[in-house]
């Protein structure tokens, strides 16, 4: 990526260039508004901070005209949310689909179903990459995001797990992301 950081909390990181590049895109804003100079690597990401990232990633502008779920509102990315489900990337997390749970921490495993589904994956692979991701529902998504080139693992070097329940830290969102809007070649 180069110098200067665009925060200053991220020197020396492993996910620095990453970092770095979803910043020059525009996806990642920094954790300390308004100043923003920080990025915040090891903060857990909320589900409401990941639509954020999804919606800037994708560039979606438009929200269906409707307020999606019932316990965004005042959140600050209630607008973000229901981009992401208008653009069918979200379905939320209750079982009737009328909650969102934006405060939540998003789960490696949530993640990968909403990378799927916003960047469109559909290729498996060879499936079944990982050793821990049998009992998840989310696993067919782990799989696809695997193939995509946008994860590797959880446990270097080897990379045998993908820990599917693990709450994603902002580090390791800018990654994925970076993958996912990195062109090919």
């Amino acid at each position: 990526y180069g110098e200067p950081a665009p925060f200053s909390d991220i020197t020396g990181s492993v996910h620095y260039d990453d970092i770095g590049y979803i910043a020059d895109l525009g996806v990642t804003k920094g954790c300390n508004p308004p100043l923003n100079t920080k990025f915040c690597p090891d903060d857990r990401v909320t589900r409401g901070q990941m639509a954020a990232f999804m919606v800037r990633a994708l560039g979606l502008s438009d929200d269906g005209g409707k307020d999606w779920f019932t316990d965004d509102a005042g959140s600050v990315f209630e607008a973000d949310i229901n981009r992401l489900a208008a653009a069918g990337i979200t379905r939320g997390c209750s079982s009737a689909g009328t909650e969102f749970c934006p405060d939540d921490l998003v789960t490696r495993g949530q993640m990968a179903a909403f990378m799927v589904r916003g960047f469109a994956y559909t290729d498996p692979g060879a499936g079944d990459w990982f050793d821990d991701d049998d009992e998840s529902i989310f696993e067919g998504d782990i799989d696809r995001l695997k193939a995509a080139g946008v994860t590797l693992g959880c446990n270097p070097p080897a990379n045998t797990n993908y820990c599917p329940q693990d709450p994603v830290e902002r580090d390791q969102m800018a990654s994925f992301l970076a993958r996912a809007l990195r062109p090919l070649g």
